[in-house]
């Protein structure tokens, strides 16, 4: 399903419960967008074929100020 997809049955899903009066069928709608949710986060990303050919080094006169860093 890919991401229009998923905020257009989001936005179904806000229209019906906006109607709807009985808090069994919220409750389980949100157990649903709750679940889908958690699932999301336990999918690994995917990096392809870049997958372990990338290394940083940092050497000793390697610097970088707060500013550069986004602290400042």
């Amino acid at each position: 399903m890919n991401t229009t997809a998923l905020e257009a049955q989001k936005a179904g899903l806000a229209r019906e419960i906006l109607c709807i009066e009985d808090e069994t069928v919220i409750n389980n709608i949100w157990l649903m967008l709750k679940t889908v949710n958690q699932q999301k986060q336990r999918q690994k990303r995917e990096i392809g074929f870049l997958e372990g050919k990338a290394k940083v080094i940092f050497h000793d006169d390697w610097s970088m100020t707060p500013e550069e860093l986004g602290m400042a």
